[in-house]
């Protein structure tokens, strides 16, 4: 590997960048990433090789340290920023030995069959070899560990039980009386802001009905009716809509921050739920500006967690710490040595400076020099301004690695624009981050822009905490947490008797979310006692300890630890996605899977 430097002047920060980074940009909104304090720009080529593997190797020393110190139970406000090498705690432990890398010729795993019918427009000459492992029948979290998690819990709880989704609290003496804006002697009010993503059918994406809000509805009914509410009082949840595209002049973040107003100023909220979709503005303006406690089950920037101070509950880990966990997945399968890489990623607010401090510092730390592509996003949810220009910059730099950290309505659309450009099939590894872990946005790669660009995202490496597709695994159980919601919902809804939904359903994963998402602010509104304020609600909040989430694997909250999961998962998109049946007439869009266990964030 050759380093080729260019003197290039700086221009400055990037048009919609959020906070600092150690990068120029160019007229094109690609950055090229350099050391911070440096004036020369650093690219690599392939014609000479250079050993940088020491350099490497106390990079992986340092990356382990700050996704282990981003998820102590300091917390954010207490940790070192991922920038600040000289803060870190010295390891004390040796990095896992990078597995050799996969022949070229190695079969694909035989969940997913060969593609057989559809054949991408573009044929390179050499197609990298899957390097992400075959789905195994081993479980994600090893039995002795589960069930240490699982000891945790006070099943006797009212809102913890597994055989059931709630239990009748005993009376209390006095009767209840109001307390606070939101709480009265009857009623303590919770709103849904609900995004709107069947907007996005408006610019080509595949968006199943949205059915968030009645699934809140009846897990809010079992405990109104069939566990006598919370201390005499019943949930009242109400809706509030919000935008998923901008639009009218009028840029998406606005849009979203007087759904906010409406929940927070009107309604007005205790807690605000976001089951999909709401931007961290919108969050922030809910969790920091109205110091109103939030439950997201989207990732959201460290600095916003820090800011809500206990006021945001995230299911997600923080985008920070996701990031620099996916690099470390990356290394460890020895998917980054020796390759030319290149970060994709729009400049909605948050965007840019989470990817700087989790993804490409971590990067140059282990001695690589990542290639940054800035699109556009022109206030909308749709982020497609120099994508184009990116790609044919990716071309021409030969890049072999990329991140395509896009949201739901923007990736399909550059992958799209790789195969129309004719570029050379990359090894792709994607975060968790905006959804991309579920299978409605793996689905839409080819739904929206074709077979050719599902076969070329086929076997893209994504690092989430989501277990999506575990169903798909041979020999897999459904966790009990997930039979038991289920189950509650197919009863309280009047379906029959023992009908639940498919596991791999879109439907049975909004139904799990919905049951672990009210559980939580049941369970916040029961521990803040019999007349609580809004501040003892959110104090209960961010002090639940252990918590029920989809998939059953460990997630905790409490010493100033606001992001549930304790670890991740890696998964892969596979295109066909081979193990769901598919109905005569319909199309495979692909699915995801896991290809490794549960990996503790520290």
């Amino acid at each position: 590997m050759r380093a080729v430097a260019a003197d290039t002047p700086s221009t400055g920060a990037a048009g919609g960048m959020h906070g600092k980074s150690g990068a120029d940009e160019t007229d094109s909104h690609t950055l090229r990433c350099q050391p911070l304090g440096t004036d020369r720009q650093i690219q690599w080529t392939f014609e000479a090789t250079v050993d940088r593997h020491p350099v490497r190797a106390i990079g992986f020393l340092v990356l382990s340290a700050v996704v282990a110190l981003s998820c102590t139970p300091e917390g954010p406000t207490e940790s070192a920023r991922p920038g600040d090498v000289s803060a870190l705690p010295a390891p004390t432990t040796l990095p896992v030995e990078p597995p050799p890398p996969t022949p070229a010729a190695a079969s694909r795993a035989p969940a997913v069959p060969a593609l057989t019918t559809v054949e991408p427009s573009v044929v390179d000459a050499v197609q990298p070899a899957s390097t992400v492992p075959e789905p195994t029948p081993e479980p994600l979290l090893p039995a002795p560990d589960f069930e240490a998690f699982q000891n945790t819990f006070d099943r006797s709880h009212p809102f913890q039980p597994l055989d059931r989704f709630c239990l009748s609290a005993e009376p209390v003496e006095d009767e209840p009386r109001a307390t606070d804006t939101g709480i009265t002697d009857q009623m303590i009010t919770i709103v849904q802001i609900r995004t709107r993503l069947e907007e996005l059918a408006r610019i080509g994406m595949s968006i199943p009905p949205d059915e968030s809000a009645s699934a809140l509805e009846v897990f809010v009914d079992l405990v109104n009716n069939e566990c006598g509410g919370i201390f005499g009082r019943r949930i009242d949840l109400r809706i509030v809509e919000a935008p998923s595209l901008g639009g009218g002049g009028v840029d998406l973040d606005t849009l979203q921050a007087a759904a906010c107003i409406e929940a927070t100023e009107s309604m007005p909220a205790v807690l605000v739920v976001d089951m999909a979709g709401l931007g961290s503005s919108a969050v922030r303006c809910v969790a920091v500006d109205h110091d109103v406690g939030v439950v997201s089950t989207g990732s959201h920037p460290l600095d916003l967690i820090a800011d809500a101070d206990g006021a945001l509950l995230t299911l997600s880990p923080a985008s920070e710490v996701l990031l620099a966990a996916t690099v470390r997945s990356a290394e460890e399968r020895g998917l980054l040595s020796g390759r030319s890489i290149a970060v994709v990623v729009g400049d909605s607010a948050g965007q840019p400076g989470s990817v700087e401090d989790g993804l490409v510092r971590p990067l140059r730390w282990l001695g690589y020099e990542p290639v940054l592509h800035l699109v556009g996003c022109e206030g909308s949810a749709a982020c497609r301004l120099g994508r184009d220009t990116a790609v044919s910059r990716m071309v021409a730099a030969g890049a072999d690695v990329v991140f395509p950290l896009l949201n739901l309505p923007s990736l399909p659309g550059l992958i799209g624009e790789m195969t129309r450009q004719e570029m050379p099939r990359p090894t792709f590894i994607q975060a968790g981050l905006n959804g991309q872990s579920g299978d409605v946005a793996a689905r839409n790669v080819a739904s929206f822009a074709g077979p050719a660009a599902g076969a070329f995202y086929d076997g893209a490496l994504i690092v989430a905490s989501q277990p999506t597709g575990s169903s798909r695994r041979s020999g897999s159980e459904i966790p009990s947490f997930d039979s038991m919601c289920n189950s509650e919902y197919a009863r309280a809804s009047g379906r029959p008797v023992g009908t639940t939904f498919p596991p791999a359903s879109d439907m049975y994963r909004t139904v799990v979310e919905a049951c672990a998402v009210i559980r939580i602010v049941a369970r916040s509104i029961y521990d803040a006692g019999p007349d609580p304020r809004r501040r003892d609600v959110v104090h209960a909040l961010e002090h639940l300890g252990p918590v029920d989430l989809p998939g059953m694997l460990p997630a905790t909250s409490g010493h100033r630890k606001h992001a549930l999961p304790d670890g991740t998962l890696d998964l892969e998109y596979a295109y066909p996605c081979g193990p769901d049946p598919v109905d005569p007439g319909e199309t495979d869009l692909g699915c995801i899977v896991p290809v490794g266990g549960f990996r503790k964030l520290d």
